[in-house]
Formats: structure tokens, sequence, C-alpha cells
């Protein structure tokens, strides 16, 4: 487990998310990083998995690229954690590292921002995310 993360998702690494160099295509990262997402949110209680009025919509990410990663390596591992949380939004900060050392491919932060669907407007962060979200990763 990488220092300072509580919550972890282990990813395969498919034929399908393959570059014509043979490397993870840049784009899939993007998709580990959203899978992690959603796993850490249900593992919170923070969305069950269904529509709702309310959730969290992507304002931003960052992606530092540090290593590629290849079919031979199997599996990546996607920790994530609430690194800040705002009034509207929060910051996750993710690892994504090769399964079989750890090693460190890339590293990202993502905002997200607290959005009522129905109104389509931003919102302030829920009182019972802000206290599941702290006591988790200790904010």
């Amino acid at each position: 487990m990488a220092d300072g993360y509580r919550f972890s998702l282990p990813i395969d690494i498919r034929y399908g998310d393959m570059d014509t160099l043979g490397h993870v295509n840049n784009a899939k990262y993007l998709t580990y990083l959203e899978q992690a997402r959603v796993h850490y949110f249900r593992e919170l209680a923070l969305w069950d998995g269904s529509v709702s009025d309310t959730g969290f919509i992507v304002a931003r990410i960052e992606i530092d690229y540090r290593m590629a990663l290849s079919l031979d390596d199997r599996q990546a591992i996607v920790y994530t954690r609430t690194s800040r949380l705002g009034s509207k939004s929060l910051d996750l900060d993710c690892l994504i590292t090769r399964a079989s050392d750890d090693a460190v491919a890339a590293t990202a932060r993502t905002v997200m921002v607290a959005y009522d669907y129905v109104r389509d407007t931003s919102v302030a962060l829920l009182e019972s995310w802000r206290q599941r979200i702290s006591q988790y990763d200790g904010l």
C-alpha cells in the first residue's frame, strides 16, 4: 500500500489498452482513474451506482506520466485519496503503479465538483459526504 493511501483498486491491463508501440495508451490512464474514482466513491457510500439528483462532476484532471506500462505488467494498482475538501469541490490525488513492484507509472490530481443535476448547478458538498471523506482519509 502506498504511503498515505487507504484505498486501492487493482486493474487488469488488457490488450485493448495498448497503443501501437505496445504501451498502455495515455488515454487509458484516464479510464483507470475513472474506475478507481467510482469504486472509491462507492466504498465511502457517496454514490450507490444509481441515477441521483446530486453527485460529482469532473472539473479538472492533471496527469504526470512517469513510466510506461505494458501488457507484460499484467496489472496496475490505482491508489486514491481525498487531499482537499472545499465548499463545493474536492481534490482526489491518485497514483497509478505497476502491481508487481508498486513502481509509479503516473501521478494524478482530479478536481471534483458537487453538482445538482436537476438544477444544473454546482452545490455545497453534502455534510454527510464531508464527514465520510474526513473520517476515511483523515482530513
